[in-house]
């Protein structure tokens, strides 16, 4: 072999060796962001944290405080501006998008309502800072789990998946002729389990988190928006509520309810059921024993829906039926009561607007500003239910939490870098978070999403 063979033999050999060895193998460093000159509102606190700075590496938060230095990383000065954490809707229902609500599987199919769904969670949501949605009723397993891989744009997304109801109850939304179960398309693609005792939520509890749900709904009490269920029903039995509660617990997961009623509380408080939706005809006896119990339950306030739109006949959406307004009227007058009760005896609250359909989706965040400017409620206080309280609540899902490596809802180390930047201090003036123009900038999970600054 001449001269200049051998050198390249050699030349070869090492750039293979170079290539194939272990030794020479390097992890790429995560990108680093550090917001400087913000004052911060951490999800908890009454006031702002002045003049700080929140250090992000790759998809999390891992220094907040003064002065904080690092080399390399990309410098967002605030200029004064607000830092929050990405707003939480605790209280959504994606799969409802379309015009008709729940009524919409009767016009249209469960492709249609996919594609609503992931048009609302990408404009209505991320795009105006709901980093993060608890879809508490409704098949949006696999719309979570592609969120999740980062196949769609859009907020993350805890789901409920099929809601647990008895016949006639909220979660059957069949026709009135429908002689069946399975005729109803809605229960077809598991947007609701129709359950008939204890085996029945069982086979549907195990089912739905076989296929990806992350938390259990079920109805335990009539509601509004559905044809066959006064609002003075107990719906789900003890022995089914208990089921769910068995099975959830058995998955290291959680139980929320739909209910009004003293009655359908109380039953779903002994069965051990953690979320308490709605809930605006309940006694202050039954908001003492709720208080007792601190973050071991939370109280979910839907304020928009329950004290705007249903606080007028007029106000509510144009596809209820007469007896469906009626209903809402009835919640309406009890919502007010209910919220001065929560917070009179300190109960621990997250929030979630129960808003869906073009008409409504697009104000999901006059939930938060309704808290304060409806029923009296603190800016902080407003806040701290779709931040941090309701990233204490999300948790809940142990073992099935999709988001499980770091906290949500909190400007904190160890925390998601779900982050928003405000014109302006919405502590102080809550109606701020409505118009977009003072949001200037939304990152979630480290990637920025909105920028005009």
């Amino acid at each position: 072999m001449n001269t200049k063979a051998k050198l390249l033999t050699s030349l070869v050999s090492g750039l293979v060796l170079a290539i194939s060895s272990p030794v020479f193998a390097q992890e790429e460093t995560p990108a680093q962001t550090l917001f400087t000159n913000v004052n911060v509102f951490d999800g908890f606190a009454d006031e702002l944290a002045l003049n700080t700075d929140v250090l992000v590496e790759g998809n999390h938060i891992i220094e907040v405080g003064q002065n904080i230095t690092a080399a390399g990383a990309t410098v967002i000065d605030g200029g004064g501006r607000t830092l929050t954490p990405g707003l939480i809707d605790m209280h959504t229902h994606i799969t409802f998008e379309t015009p008709a609500g729940t009524e919409g599987f009767n016009q249209y199919d469960f492709g249609a309502a996919g594609a609503m769904a992931a048009q609302v969670l990408r404009d209505n949501m991320l795009m105006k800072g709901i980093t993060t949605g608890r879809d508490i009723v409704g098949n949006s397993r696999g719309i979570a789990r592609l969120i999740q891989q980062g196949h769609l744009i859009g907020a993350r997304l805890y789901t409920s998946g099929g809601v647990m109801s008895p016949t006639g109850g909220h979660g059957d939304w069949g026709g009135p002729t429908d002689t069946e179960r399975n005729l109803d398309y809605g229960a077809m693609v598991e947007q609701s389990y129709i359950i008939e005792g204890r085996d029945s939520v069982i086979e549907a509890s195990r089912r739905n988190f076989r296929n990806g749900a992350h938390f259990t709904k079920i109805m335990a009490g009539g509601g509004v928006s559905s044809l066959y269920d006064p609002l003075e029903i107990y719906a789900a039995t003890q022995e089914e509520v208990e089921a769910a509660v068995e099975i959830a617990n058995d998955y290291g997961t959680y139980v929320a309810i739909h209910a009004y009623h003293d009655g359908s509380y109380k039953r779903s408080l002994d069965a051990g059921v953690r979320s308490f939706e709605h809930g605006f005809l309940v006694t202050e006896k039954t908001v003492k024993r709720m208080a007792r119990m601190d973050q071991d339950i939370a109280w979910s306030f839907q304020c928009f829906m329950s004290v705007a739109t249903f606080g007028a006949y007029d106000a509510m959406p144009e596809f209820f039926t007469h007896e469906q307004k009626l209903k809402g009227v009835a919640v309406g007058k009890g919502a007010r009561n209910a919220a001065a009760l929560m917070l009179k005896h300190d109960v621990f609250m997250i929030g979630g607007s129960d808003m869906f359909t073009p008409a409504f989706g697009p104000r999901m965040k006059e939930d938060i500003t309704c808290r304060t400017n409806m029923v009296g409620y603190p800016a902080p206080h407003a806040l701290k239910m779709s931040t941090g309280n309701a990233g204490i609540v999300l948790k809940w899902s142990n073992v099935l939490d999709p988001y499980p490596t770091y906290h949500l809802g909190r400007i904190a180390p160890d925390s998601y870098a779900d982050i928003l930047l405000w014109d302006g201090n919405p502590l102080e003036n809550i109606d701020l978070i409505l118009d977009e123009s003072k949001l200037h900038l939304v990152m979630k999970d480290g990637k920025v999403y909105k920028d005009i600054m």
